[in-house]
């Protein structure tokens, strides 16, 4: 009898585990990848954090996105063509780095186009932004939703930069896209294309003067140990965008595919959030640190340097784009 009962528990624990296992099994796991440091105040940590907390939660943890900051899957370039073709599931992009694949994009690299963040919000969540977002689709990618990077500021070693000339003959870290190349150029600027992973290391041996990229990026990346301005020029807008490889995505069901995208629009207002609220603390923080910030920007005489260039850059980025956000902005 006692042999009996222990052959009836063996196959009770036996379904049970297997029951388990097959659970388990149904879980659909994806990794989700970035290129800076996943820290707490990080924008790009914010947006890959926040999307997983909410999707587990909205599938009851069916579907789980696994988080790899530091470049764990690829520097920006590798994890567009990864997603492309499928060997990547899903990462946060620089809009600039978008640009350089889909030429339409490059409409928010413009420099000095928004005058502040909630302008900026407007756009990309309105029309034009979505109709941009669409456009990932003919290049293998969906593009679930935009986040925040910040406005892109000046960091520099030893130059204070307040007007267009300060620009000149600087060497300055550049994102290989033609909109950011091409602004630097208008500026008398050497734009030198660097990946992020060798930027701090090109800081240390000279080889750049400077970078442009988000306060909290500064921050949280510790260039207060390394740099010693931060020039508020803004001369950039950062938006950071939740892609999908379009392999992955048409695997999922249409509930599935709808909370992804929920997520990711929660998650990207987030990061929204997080910049508005973190940004001046960090500022303050920094120059306790002995970073001098240096708010005197002529922003008018950099506007006016650039009156002509949105035009310049129409062909590119496609005349119908710029029309529509220039109807927008009111301009």
């Amino acid at each position: 009898m006692r042999k009996f009962l222990n052959l009836i528990l063996m196959l009770i624990l036996s379904f049970t585990l297997l029951g388990c296992s097959e659970k388990d099994n149904n879980k659909k796991v994806f990794q989700i990848g970035f290129t800076t440091a996943p820290v707490e105040d990080d924008p790009y940590y914010i947006f890959a954090k926040t999307f997983s907390d909410i999707v587990k939660e909205k599938t009851n943890g069916e579907i789980i996105i696994d988080v790899k900051g530091s470049g764990q899957l690829g520097q920006e370039g590798e994890m567009f063509t990864g997603m492309q073709i499928g060997t990547t599931d899903m990462a946060i992009m620089t809009n600039a780095y978008i640009s350089g694949y889909i030429p339409q994009a490059g409409l928010f690299d413009l420099p000095f186009i928004f005058k502040n963040g909630e302008e900026a919000a407007r756009v990309l969540d309105g029309k034009v932004g979505k109709e941009i977002l669409k456009g990932y689709e003919d290049y293998g990618i969906e593009g679930l939703a935009y986040g925040e990077g910040g406005f892109r500021h000046l960091v520099t070693v030893k130059n204070e930069v307040k007007k267009p000339e300060d620009f000149h003959g600087l060497k300055i870290r550049c994102m290989e896209t033609d909109t950011y190349i091409a602004t630097y150029q208008e500026l008398g600027t050497n734009a030198v294309p660097m990946a992020w992973s060798e930027t701090i290391t090109g800081l240390q041996q000279g080889t750049i003067d400077g970078l442009d990229i988000p306060v909290s990026v500064i921050y949280t990346n510790g260039f207060a140990d390394i740099a010693k301005y931060v020039n508020m020029t803004g001369h950039f807008y950062s938006p950071l965008i939740l892609c999908v490889s379009k392999t992955i995505y048409e695997e999922l069901d249409s509930n599935e595919q709808e909370i992804l995208r929920e997520a990711a629009i929660e998650a990207g207002k987030t990061t929204r959030i997080s910049n508005a609220k973190s940004e001046p603390v960090m500022l303050e923080e920094m120059e306790a640190q002995g970073m001098n910030i240096v708010q005197d920007v002529d922003k008018e005489a950099f506007q006016k340097a650039f009156e002509d260039f949105y035009d310049k850059r129409a062909e590119g980025i496609g005349k119908k784009y710029l029309e529509e956000l220039r109807k927008e902005l009111g301009l």
